[in-house]
């Protein structure tokens, strides 16, 4: 191919108010891919090109479309509000622009024979900061639903300025509240996304297109730790295309940070908060400062920096395992534990962005973020233990023991996480020819080696010797009372000795190289305007998990010696006295004072050993793909072709004899995906769309990680399995979008997902473990022992279904007397059903079956005021077995802020996270029976936020 520049000319405008194909999979396959295009030709023919902007030329329009009325084609704007119409002969032309929220603006144009440049304003003829289109919660919502709306794919958009519209610390509770979006939190805060249904593990999430790696030893990326201050807007692609890596079931969410040319002239924020929260009664500081500007429209820097430092106290209660007695009646069958947690998260977030707009036709940037999140954590616990060895007593509501055993411990953990990503890339645009690239490299880092956990146990002397029982109601089961005539023996810290003293020095690290290119071509076919695109994308990944812990005993240390004088915890919510011992500060001065014969070896082998692994992952892949035009509708179809080759190493560890043995596994196979994505306008106030599309979604690392327990006392393996093939899905949508005022949305839509190869953990016989686990490694006299194998399977056919239904209304539009209201809801409707190897029938994990949400926004003058309700309802946590899986309970919480401009540069505001004070409740089968309590409180936020 030839590239070539030609010289635009600028001609300024001035509008005022304007059934996934499984491939073959085997051991051998060739190492490259060949795909060919025949793109046809276009005869001569000028370009129009420019950028949609406010009248003030600073804030650019994304999601605008740009239509040339005589041949009814039409462009859709990008971030930056630039649109490019190729294959037009010279002559007078039409040309309107479509932005929801303003009046559509016409303009006739004249194309000469050259190229040419035109840019068009819309909006009111106003001040920057004073255009309620381009600054608030109107023009975030305008924004998010032109983008969606002008999208080919279903796609789900929040806008920079929405993500200031709510209290959100973190990218997951900015996603809360986006339709067909639930969270799983910890401590309170949102850190697990799932996309209808889908959990983390199934879908992806990229940072500038970049795939965002896992700093745990999953696939699932954890979205607590990047500050949602560092994003210019979030996108969710729920249906995918041929050029997007085919590696989510449930959709790609694509995290976008600033640049410089987001909007023209320099630009500086400042933002500075406070939080205080009602437990932990402390006041936690945040702040984030942004600065970008552009020289000569040529080149651009845009730098983020955000700092948070977070107090958190929560209080919980836990039941481990229930079982059944032969009169029906559920009893504990584990243990009873009461939690503390004192939490300190820092998060650090860096982003530098530069662009260089080389000529007219070549644009390069450099893309960072570096992200840092450090957990220091101290958790005391107080466990009553070994509930189905002493149980005297069983009722529908309590379980009595003679005193059992009890643990009372404390965990100083600092877990330090780091994820950065780096992109080098550009676009080069020649006639119809457009060529994007881009080589990135992806790091993530989760850092456990400065823990010690200590726990401290009444001695079996002291248990036999004591005489009385304990009692645990559970009348109320999320928070059960303990009573009985030897509670005073085990709130006396004399009476425990050291059990345990555990250190962690674990490590793990994900890091992926990627190159991609893809070309397209403008063409026509008759009448009809057609692109052309075609790419390759390599991706080199590797997950490693270095575990290492360590063990140690020692006589004759009492509890009492690790007490603070101020051990009660005088705030506590839950129904039983909990202490603030033993002391962490204190406990941490044992660790450099054990001798080698302190040494638990075999538990120290064992969890150093069994833990590690590594996985190198290499993925080619090459799609092609058309976009055609025919009148009203709008198809983009194509396949993509991705050949995966894994190396998997792990170590196989045998209990008895206290050895670990390397293993050393390949796999290498070929999927074929193809899809289609139509949308069709059948006015300018009513779009449909259909989608199909086939995924696949690799295993978990940990799953498939050829490491192997061999537990000779329990006579039972434990082992991943690398043989585990990837889940496929079909995924299918269909809905309807109307657009019955200036900014409004009323949209339906339905969605289907056909899963095979779906993974779950198994239990077996020995002579039930079906072929495909390969159990061969094993010598035969030691696979002669075994009577029970504990791995992870594939399942045979899943499905997944559900309604998603959407509202967004501009108030004004309906009557004058409601000017500034703005009100949005959503609900996502879903059911799915797997079937496990023993036939039982259960629904998805994590997949909630409701969730909804509901907001009610005032913009008006310097006022800005916003309330919100988000609801998720139960979903199957674990599997535990018939009437006994872990679920989470229903939850509704409700936020609401309050912000007033005092300058059209300052802005304060007051918000309020979980008003309602919700807990998260976990149950084994039925709310009546325990599995994990929690209390967070309320939160308020105060701060100010200077914009110039």
């Amino acid at each position: 191919m030839c590239l070539w520049t030609i010289e635009g000319v600028t001609l300024p405008a001035k509008a005022k108010g304007q059934s996934r194909a499984k491939g073959p999979r085997g051991r051998a396959m060739a190492s490259a891919l060949a795909l060919c295009l025949a793109l046809p030709q276009l005869a001569s023919a000028s370009s129009l090109s420019g950028q949609v902007t406010d009248v003030t030329g600073q804030a650019p329009f994304a999601g605008a479309v740009v239509r040339v009325e005589e041949i009814d084609r039409s462009v859709v704007t990008d971030r930056f509000g630039r649109y490019r119409l190729n294959g037009l002969e010279s002559g007078a032309y039409t040309i309107s622009i479509k932005y929801l929220g303003t009046p559509t603006v016409t303009q006739t144009v004249s194309i000469p024979e050259a190229d040419a440049i035109i840019d068009f304003t819309i909006g009111d003829d106003v001040a920057y900061e004073d255009n309620i289109i381009v600054v608030g919660t109107k023009a975030a919502q305008a924004s998010a639903l032109n983008q969606q709306r002008a999208a080919t794919s279903i796609k789900t958009i929040i806008d920079s300025d929405g993500l200031g519209n709510f209290p959100d610390t973190t990218v997951a509770d900015s996603l809360s509240r986006a339709v067909g979006i639930s969270v799983e939190t910890d401590q309170g805060e949102g850190r697990y996304v799932s996309i209808r249904g889908i959990n983390t593990d199934l879908i992806s999430s990229s940072i500038n297109g970049v795939r965002t790696p896992s700093p745990e030893d999953r696939r699932g990326v954890l979205l607590d730790g990047v500050p949602s201050d560092l994003l210019d807007g979030i996108e969710v692609q729920k249906s995918l295309t041929p050029d997007v890596d085919a590696d989510s079931l449930g959709g790609v969410i694509n995290l976008k940070t600033v640049s410089a040319f987001d909007r023209k002239d320099d630009f500086f924020r400042v933002k500075v908060e406070g939080a205080y929260n009602e437990i932990t009664e402390e006041v936690s500081p945040k702040a984030s400062m942004t600065y970008s500007n552009t020289w000569d429209d040529r080149f651009g820097a845009a730098v983020s920096l955000s700092y948070q430092n977070l107090a958190i106290e929560a209080h919980n209660n836990e039941i481990g395992e229930w079982d059944q007695d032969d009169d029906g009646n559920f009893f504990v069958a584990d243990d009873y534990e009461q939690r503390w947690y004192d939490l300190t998260r820092e998060r650090i977030g860096l982003v530098a962005n530069f662009d260089w707009n080389v000529n007219d036709g070549t644009k390069l940037y450099l893309r960072t973020l570096y992200n840092r999140y450090t957990d220091n954590e101290v958790r005391n616990k107080f466990e009553l233990r070994e509930f189905d060895e002493e149980i005297i007593d069983v009722t529908p509501t309590s379980t009595t023991i003679r005193r059992g055993e009890v643990d009372a411990e404390v965990r100083l953990r600092e877990e330090v996480r780091n994820i950065q990503t780096y992109s080098l890339g550009g676009e080069t645009v020649e006639g119809p020819w457009t060529v994007d690239y881009q080589a990135s490299f992806a790091y993530a880092e989760e850092d456990d080696t400065n823990n010690h956990d200590v726990t401290f146990r009444s001695t079996p002397e002291q248990r036999d010797s004591t005489v009385g029982a304990i009692t645990l109601s559970y009348d109320d089961p999320q928070q059960p009372v303990i009573s009985g005539s030897a509670l005073p023996f085990l709130l006396d810290p004399t009476n425990y000795e050291l059990d345990a003293y555990e250190q962690e020095f674990t490590i793990n690290e994900d890091t992926e190289y990627a190159a991609q290119i893809n070309v397209s071509r403008d063409s026509m076919i008759g009448q009809t305007p057609v692109v052309w695109k075609a790419g390759a994308k390599y991706r080199d990944r590797q997950k490693t998990r270095d575990q290492n812990l360590t063990f140690h005993e020692r006589d004759d240390v009492v509890l009492d010696q690790f007490i603070r004088s101020d051990a009660d915890i005088s705030n506590w919510r839950l129904a039983n006295r909990m202490f603030e011992w033993p002391d962490a500060n204190l406990t941490a001065s044992l660790r450099d004072t054990f001798q080698p014969a302190e040494l638990v070896v075999e538990d120290t082998l064992l969890e150093s050993s069994v833990g590690d692994f590594q996985v190198d992952e290499r993925i080619l892949a090459a799609y092609g793909m058309g976009t055609f035009e025919i009148g009203g509708a709008t198809f983009v179809a194509g396949v993509r072709l991705e050949q995966t080759d894994v190396d998997l190493l792990g170590n196989f560890f045998e209990e008895d004899s206290l050895t670990a043995t390397p293993r050393e596994i390949s796999q290498n196979y070929t999927d074929i995906l193809p899809s289609i994505n139509l949308r069709y306008d059948f006015t300018d106030r009513i779009t449909g769309r259909a989608a199909y599309y086939a995924a696949v979604v690799r295993p978990a690392f940990g799953d498939m990680a050829p490491t192997a327990l061999l537990n000779d006392d329990r006579d039972e393996i434990e082992l991943g399995n690398p043989d585990l093939e990837a889940y496929g899905a079909d995924n299918f949508d269909v809905g309807i979008e109307f657009y019955p005022t200036n900014l409004s949305v009323i949209s339906i839509g339905a969605f289907y997902k056909a899963i095979d190869n779906a993974i779950f953990p198994a239990e077996f016989d020995i002579a039930d473990v079906p072929a495909t686990i390969d159990l061969s490694f094993l010598p035969a006299a030691t696979l002669a022992t075994i009577e029970d194998v504990n791995t992870f399977i594939n399942v045979g056919s899943s499905e997944i279904f559900g309604v998603e239904v959407n509202y967004v209304q501009n108030m004004g539009d309906l009557s004058e007397s409601l000017d500034g209201f703005l009100f949005s809801t959503n609900l996502t409707l879903t059911d799915s059903e797997a079937t496990l190897p023993d036939g039982r029938k259960v629904p998805f994990l994590k997949q909630s079956n409701t969730v909804w949400n509901i907001a009610l926004a005032y913009e008006k003058g310097p006022i800005d005021l916003r309330v919100s309700g988000n609801y998720r309802g139960d979903f199957l946590d674990e599997l535990q077995g018939p009437e006994l899986d872990r679920y989470a309970d229903d939850r509704f919480r409700i936020e609401a802020s309050a912000k007033y401009r005092v300058t059209p540069q300052l802005q304060v505001y007051l918000e309020g996270k979980n008003l309602t004070d919700a807990p998260e409740y976990f149950y084994f089968g039925d709310e009546s029976r325990l599995s994990q309590y929690d209390e967070f409180g309320r939160t308020i936020v105060f701060g100010a936020r200077f914009t110039y």
